[in-house]
């Protein structure tokens, strides 16, 4: 039993393990449910509209943006906001 809250807070250090399973793994095999129709979709089975700078991943069924990837000299930025979840 925590008698203190506190006792539970940790920095992002203690999250390394998670964020590593997570994120090691292939992306393609990645289950992916779309925001706006509610499909459920293999990540390798998307719709892509990819340039030198980035990509723009799409649903196959109602064409919502689902996931946004982009490297600039500023650094590699990830966006998924018009996803339900990822499932590895």
């Amino acid at each position: 039993m925590v008698d203190n809250v506190s006792d539970l807070l940790l920095d992002g250090n203690a999250a390394v393990r998670l964020l590593h399973d997570l994120f090691v793994p292939d992306i393609t095999l990645a289950q992916i449910r779309c925001q706006e129709c509610d499909t459920l979709r293999g990540v390798g089975s998307l719709v892509v509209h990819a340039a030198p700078m980035g990509a723009v991943l799409n649903c196959t069924d109602c064409d919502c943006v689902l996931m946004r990837a982009v490297q600039t000299p500023h650094g590699l930025w990830f966006e998924m906001a018009g996803a339900r979840y990822l499932k590895f």
